[in-house]
């Protein structure tokens, strides 16, 4: 059997492979002289260091939530400053539609949850599930952002459709303004 011969010397049976090309050779003088003939290439890996797992992708936001409108410039605006004079209740009712988009305290949740699956046990009632009222086989839904948005909206065309009230005809005033002072973009980027 021939054996291969050291592709530096020529003369002795090779013992190892070049790494980069895989030429044969002999023996330690013969590859440093070989691995001169390498141009520099890029160096072998050492050890590779194990990958680090890498956080999720942030969620995308929602589309209803997109597009945010600054309504900072309102409060100090004296037409906002006039209505507010003119129409006393009108603060008070904002506030309660801003509480409504706002996510509840954990333990105020638990507690308006109890009172709405009849928690309440008064005099006339027949306890759970009674005629007059006691417990409702239905959950209430956990508040959401788009829930408490939701519920903002029903307040509000709650209080327009109000007839007799101040409530409602300041509220009116109160979208109107709106309308006109930030309605006008949405117009725009619509046609």
């Amino acid at each position: 059997m021939v054996d291969t011969l050291c592709g530096v010397c020529n003369t002795e049976p090779k013992k190892y492979k070049c790494p980069t090309c895989a030429l044969p050779y002999c023996s330690l003088a013969c590859f440093q002289t070989h691995k001169s003939t390498h141009p520099l290439a890029t160096p072998q890996p050492t050890q590779s260091l194990p990958s680090l797992p890498q956080p999720p992708p942030p969620a995308p936001i929602p589309r209803y939530l997109k597009s945010k409108t600054d309504f900072s410039v309102l409060a100090t605006d004296p037409k906002f400053q006039d209505l507010l004079k003119s129409n006393p209740t009108l603060l008070a009712s904002l506030q309660r539609v801003y509480a409504t988009t706002i996510e509840p305290d954990p333990e105020e949740e638990a507690r308006r949850r109890r009172m709405t699956r009849g928690g309440f046990r008064g005099r006339g009632s027949r306890g759970r599930g009674g005629r007059w009222g006691g417990h409702s086989d239905r959950e209430q839904p956990r508040w959401t952002q788009k829930k408490g948005d939701a519920d903002a909206m029903r307040m509000l065309k709650g209080f327009r459709n109000e007839e007799d009230g101040q409530e409602g005809d300041g509220m009116a005033a109160f979208v109107q303004l709106v309308e006109e002072m930030f309605g006008q973009g949405e117009k725009e980027e619509g046609d």
